[in-house]
């Protein structure tokens, strides 16, 4: 089954990329429990190990496995992008393999899939950031409120375009908070000039 990571590597999470040292918090997160201990009949031990990478990441990936004595009960895999080069443990060269090959194809299939997961996944948290990050600057509105009102309007826009009493509605906001909210996006209004029935979609 599909599972995510958020990895808390703070070298990691501020926007530095280094796949080795997400590598080893995945890994390390994912079989802690098997560690000194493989469990091949638990159902989530898995088979086949696939790296997506090349002999770096698989030695890495290797290194890990063999801190938490998993490295002989596991069966990895790297499959390089490049020339789509299948890598085994502690060996120098690529198999020599057909790219045709229904197996190899098999393996190309799996990582394109955890690509477009992985991708889904980041632009979803990213588009989270952007709208709680608009709404930090509303005072008054903590985290648990934010995620209220976009749990009810959806998005920023819709929020925009509600009236205080709409907004009201939504659970721990309130007339007086929302009115500050409403404020927000309409610095130029009155009161008497809110729009009473915007026609927006509320759940």
């Amino acid at each position: 089954h599909y599972r995510h990571y958020n990895i808390k590597n703070p070298n990691v999470h501020n926007g530095r990329s280094d796949d080795f040292a997400s590598l080893a918090e995945v890994l390390g997160r994912r079989f802690r429990k098997y560690a000194g201990h493989p469990q091949p009949e638990d159902p989530d031990f898995p088979d086949v190990v696939v790296i997506d990478g090349g002999k770096g990441q698989l030695s890495s990936v290797m290194a890990i496995l063999e801190k938490l004595e998993l490295d002989e009960s596991l069966t990895v895999i790297s499959l390089a992008k490049k020339r789509e080069e299948i890598f085994l443990p502690y060996q120098g060269q690529p198999l020599r393999t057909d790219p045709e090959q229904p197996g190899v194809q098999l393996l190309r299939r799996l990582r394109d899939e955890a690509h477009r997961f992985a991708i889904s996944f980041h632009r979803q948290k990213r588009s989270q950031r952007l709208k709680t990050s608009y709404l930090d600057r509303i005072p008054g509105l903590g985290h648990h409120r934010q995620k209220q009102l976009l749990s009810r309007f959806h998005s920023i826009d819709y929020l925009r375009q509600a009236t205080i009493a709409q907004i009201a509605e939504t659970p721990g906001i309130g007339p007086r908070l929302a009115e500050i909210v409403y404020q927000h996006f309409h610095p130029q209004s009155t009161l008497a000039e809110e729009v009473t029935d915007p026609g927006i979609p509320v759940y």
